[in-house]
């Protein structure tokens, strides 16, 4: 009897020591379909198909335990939607424009107005750095100079890297892609370069159908506004100008910055930067007047710069510069303050962005000053001829306008783009970047169009010869298959991205709490990580837009080239990666039955299991019979297996 209590007594020791293990868990049966929570994703209705890519997304979320309630919000209203209430785990959005330099501030820093992630420094907060690790990185990559040195662009490697791995605030998708058709006897034409940079590469072989005049290319656009880059704002105006003008620093298309009317610029110190120009540089005729030749100097990049930051329709885009000297004729020092808030200056990172601008005739728009006897007068007839007759120093002088029906240009004869004497600087490298003009086109004429439609069919009879096909998607396989056409394409400076709501609010997606069993990772991040391995995005690009996208892994521009960490973390899809992630966050897969770990609880498991085996010890030496000692090892030895396989090692490994 009293042994028969003792074995009683064991058996009940035991069941409370699984009673203890099981109180940090609930257990869910599950046939694969499990939901494990829910998220709220916000997409804007009608833009880039984000509906569809957010449904599809969906069903892959749901692959790890997550379902997602879309809601769509009509595209006039999403940002405010999102701003104003941030009420949102998820959301859809693309970003769009120039991207020469790789400072997003505004977007991924902790005060910035589109920080739609709700990033904050207390994520990563350094007590070294006084600041969390991300605003650091950002702050601390407008300080670098020059701007475009390897150590910037090293820097930028690493938050892109840092952003991306230790706070993911969200999963790159894609970038559009631009497409051109060009008459296939058109040669050496090069997209990403641009009709510019390409001019002095390109030749005709033959004659296309409808073709009249092979020492010329034709083209379509919209009507221009205003060739004056002080006051234009259209594409279409600024295309024509940039004929026409030049400027001090020439951007490639890898966004590397080369001299151009600037002889060098050097970098005196962080906040001053000395440009010499190039002498011998030729000013085309102005419309009106009896003019003696012209030549470019320091007054006329003082005057444009003046102009540019008190009269022009973006003067914002020139706060940071404060001031310039000019030191002689063909050198000049601009100074800039990256931080207009503080006593000292700080360095300007996108100074040479800024030193990009088309270089205005002084001595055509200053012909009279205001009562100062400094100040332009810009009511002065000089400024409205010149919104509708400009020129400059470029490869092109305008020819004729006909309104509403086309603007003629031809190659300027003594531009010092044609002059070797000039061009053969090293620091150009101009052959190589610009071709030797020795094709025999000299003459650009741009047909003006109601609506794309209108150039398609031009385009097709052979009266342009080259034509944007983005507005027609249905176009491109039938010209890929013609013998008569070429189609080109190139990634576009846009990016789309699926986002996520950091805001520790968010129960799961922003939860701060450190994961059950890493306490080095938030389950937040963890979760965030998870559904990035879990977005496919081949299947998205292909099924929602045809595969017409190129899929992108950074959170700045693909196109930006070098600016791009080569190394970068992909997220490429990985379900199992996926789910060890979700295992992480305490959400555990079995093949029967799913376990979710609701609270850490402090266990010390090798003490409960030691514990467990001398009870079950005990227990068997109580009883007399041999052989049923034998049989009940045998079954306890098995058990303590079973249980220590399902039960310690999932606290242990996950």
């Amino acid at each position: 009897m009293k042994k028969r209590v003792t074995m009683i007594s064991s058996i009940i020791i035991l069941m409370v020591s699984f009673s203890i293990l099981n109180s940090s868990f609930q257990y869910v049966s599950s046939d694969g379909d499990e939901v494990f929570f829910t998220l709220v994703a916000k997409v804007p209705d009608g833009v880039d198909n984000f509906i569809d890519t957010m449904m599809l997304a969906k069903t892959q979320f749901a692959k790890i335990g997550i379902n997602v309630e879309v809601i769509p919000i009509w595209g006039g209203n999403y940002l405010f939607e999102l701003i104003a209430f941030r009420n949102f785990d998820l959301f859809c959005l693309g970003f769009t424009g120039g991207g020469i330099d790789p400072d997003f501030t505004g977007i991924y820093n902790e005060n910035g107005s589109l920080n739609l992630f709700g990033y904050h420094t207390s994520m990563d907060y350094n007590e070294t750095l006084g600041t969390g690790v991300n605003e650091w990185y950002m702050k601390e990559g407008l300080q670098i100079t020059p701007p475009y040195s390897e150590e910037r662009i090293q820097h930028y490697w690493a938050w892109e890297q840092y952003l991306m791995d230790e706070i993911c605030p969200m999963k790159p998708m894609f970038s559009k892609l631009d497409f051109e058709a060009i008459w296939q006897n058109l040669q050496r034409y090069n997209l990403s370069e641009g009709l510019l940079q390409s001019w002095g590469k390109m030749n005709w072989e033959g004659m296309h159908v409808g073709q009249l005049d092979t020492t010329e290319i034709v083209i379509a656009d919209y009507p221009w506004s205003d060739l004056s880059p002080v006051f234009q704002d259209d594409a279409s105006s600024i295309f024509i100008s940039q004929t026409l003008m030049d400027s001090l620093i020439w951007f490639d298309a890898n966004q590397k910055p080369w001299p151009h009317l600037a002889k060098n610029f050097t970098y005196l110190d962080n906040n001053r930067i000395r440009v010499v120009l190039r002498e011998n540089i030729k000013w085309q005729e102005p419309p009106t007047g009896n003019w003696d030749p012209e030549y470019l100097d320091a007054e006329d990049v003082y005057f444009t710069f003046f102009i540019m930051k008190y009269f022009a329709n973006k003067p914002y885009l020139y706060d940071y510069l404060t001031k310039m000297e000019i030191i002689d004729k063909y050198t000049i020092d601009f100074y800039f303050d990256g931080d207009l808030d503080t006593i000292e200056a700080e360095p300007f990172a996108r100074s040479l962005q800024t030193l990009s601008s088309m270089i205005l005739p002084e001595h055509f728009l200053n012909q009279t000053q205001l009562a100062d006897g400094i100040t332009p007068d810009i009511n002065h007839e000089s400024w409205s001829n010149f919104g509708i007759n400009a020129f400059g120093t470029g490869l092109f002088k305008l020819d004729n306008f006909s309104e509403g029906i086309e603007t003629k240009l031809k190659v300027f004869d003594d531009c010092w783009w044609l002059n070797k004497s000039i061009t053969n600087d090293p620091a150009l490298n101009w052959e190589t970047r610009f071709g030797n003009f020795n094709g025999g086109i000299t003459k650009l004429r741009v047909k003006i169009l109601k609506n794309q439609a209108e150039a398609l069919g031009k385009f097709e009879s052979g009266l342009i010869d080259i034509i944007d096909l983005d507005d027609f998607d249905f176009k491109r396989d039938d010209y890929k298959q013609n013998g008569n056409f070429n189609v080109f394409n190139e990634t576009a400076f846009t990016m789309s991205f699926i986002g996520y709501n950091m805001q520790e609010n968010r129960p799961h997606i922003g939860s701060r709490e450190p994961c059950p069993l890493n306490e080095t990772m938030t389950k937040g991040l963890a979760i965030r990580k998870a559904m990035n391995y879990a977005i496919n995005r081949e299947e998205i690009k292909n099924v929602v837009y045809g595969g017409e996208r190129s899929i992108t892994y950074w959170p700045i521009y693909k196109k930006m080239n070098n600016w791009c960490n080569p190394n970068i973390i992909k997220y490429e899809y990985n379900i199992q990666k996926a789910r060890e992630y979700m295992e992480l966050a305490g959400f555990v897969y079995n093949t029967s039955t799913v376990i979710t770990i609701t609270q850490r609880v402090n266990i010390n498991h090798g003490l409960i299991v030691g514990l467990v085996a001398n009870i079950i010890i005990i227990t068997i030496y109580t009883i007399n019979k041999k052989e049923e000692r034998k049989k009940l090892g045998r079954y306890f030895i098995s058990f303590i297996f079973s249980f220590s396989k399902q039960i310690f090692f999932k606290f242990i490994i996950f």
